[in-house]
């Protein structure tokens, strides 16, 4: 069995999206992609293609790990063998060359997330050196049948503003790497949610969906009693709203629990000091 790694601009971004389609068959959650899908990720997540690595089994594709880039940080967007190159031990040979090009480029961290049931993925980082940082919660609220949320009417503004005006000061916490401003300021079809008291803005919302399902991309606020008033006011006019990667140690969180969310699934964030 020769093993080889090229990479990823050296395939096209058909073949590229395929390829992380069947590194990722039997996950924990649907992998599929498309090129559509894989292109838009490259431009909000900064991944680079000249430094994101394919795994060569025989010649053949055989998985992949995208590297994403912001300074001196790095940080991996998925990685995965296929099916058929499972159990062989690949994981960690593709681990140590995701590694190496992230050294290679100057970084002086890289940073992932795994979820805290992938126990399998979490031996292998954490062989390669990877400790865990903090918890990541994905948190859902359903509307009951029985129920009709009041909250206050939130006002409306454009989602770049928001983000450069009020970002820093409204996260007490640092951000995960999809949800830091770079990502934020090049996501299309955001909608920018406010809320106001006494004539000063105190938190916003990023969303995107409709009013059946509502995700929350991006939540600032000066303090919890703000955050939970906001997300009162997406209650009273959604039926569904999903936040993915909430920091469990952000002061913030605590407002999701106390207006009904429920935590579904959570992610360690791993991070290795290069």
């Amino acid at each position: 069995m020769s093993i080889t790694f090229t990479h990823a601009s050296s395939l096209s971004l058909v073949a590229l999206a395929d390829l992380f389609t069947r590194s990722f068959e039997a996950y924990f959650y649907p992998g599929v992609t498309t090129p559509q899908v894989l292109a838009r990720r490259v431009v909000t997540e900064n991944i680079d293609l000249l430094r994101s690595v394919v795994l060569l089994v025989d010649g053949e594709p055989s998985g992949i790990a995208l590297l994403a880039r912001r300074a001196q940080q790095a940080w991996c967007g998925g990685m995965g063998v296929t099916m058929d190159q499972r159990g062989r031990g690949l994981a960690q040979q593709l681990t140590a060359e995701m590694i190496r090009q992230a050294r290679e480029a100057g970084a002086s961290a890289l940073t992932l997330e795994v979820l805290t049931r992938n126990i399998a993925a979490m031996r292998v980082y954490e062989r390669a050196g990877f400790a865990v940082t903090r918890r990541l919660l994905v948190l859902v609220w359903h509307l009951d049948d029985e129920a009709s949320p009041g909250g206050p009417t939130l006002g409306t503004a454009d989602p770049e503003a928001l983000v450069m005006g009020h970002f820093a000061a409204f996260h007490p916490v640092r951000a995960v790497w999809q949800r830091a401003p770079a990502a934020l300021l090049s996501q299309p079809d955001l909608r920018g949610l406010t809320l106001c008291e006494g004539g000063e803005l105190t938190a916003y919302a990023l969303v995107t969906g409709d009013n059946e399902a509502l995700r929350l991309i991006d939540l600032g606020a000066r303090d919890e009693h703000a955050a939970r008033q906001i997300i009162l006011g997406l209650q009273a006019q959604a039926s569904s709203i999903t936040s993915v990667n909430e920091p469990a140690n952000s002061g913030l969180t605590p407002a999701f629990m106390r207006v009904g969310f429920v935590v579904v699934d959570e992610q360690h964030e791993l991070t290795l000091a290069l």
